[in-house]
């Protein structure tokens, strides 16, 4: 009986656990509207959105705000008391995605310096 017992709770923890980390996953192809070139970006519903480069390299945002429309999400880039903070602004509704660049030496008080704008694929 304590065998059954076992594996009732394993099952349950099993599901339990796949519905904290098996957060709904989203997969884009952008293209920059200027100049052509492409990124991939994976949205981790809930946690993260991952930025692939086309030279390979991988960066993480934090999900600040996320509805079915729409999602920002951010990360800072702090170096010798100078800021930057990088924004991604997704248009789910459109497939735009607005990539926008901040700098400066406060958080309360950053610059844009550059804005790109995608048009994505799903």
């Amino acid at each position: 009986m304590s065998k059954t017992i076992i594996k009732i709770f394993l099952f349950f923890f099993i599901i339990f656990q796949s519905k904290i980390y098996g957060n709904y996953k989203l997969i884009l192809s952008c293209t920059n509207i200027k100049n052509n070139s492409k990124h991939n970006f994976i949205i981790y519903s809930n946690y993260k959105v991952v930025n692939i480069l086309p030279n390979g390299y991988e960066f993480d945002y934090i999900i600040e705000k996320e509805s079915s429309d729409y999602l920002i999400s951010y990360f800072y880039q702090i170096k010798d008391n100078f800021i930057k903070k990088f924004v991604l602004s997704f248009n789910l509704k459109e497939n735009i995605l607005y990539d926008e660049m901040y700098e400066g030496n406060d958080k309360r008080n950053l610059i844009l310096k550059d804005k790109k704008i995608f048009k994505c694929e799903k």
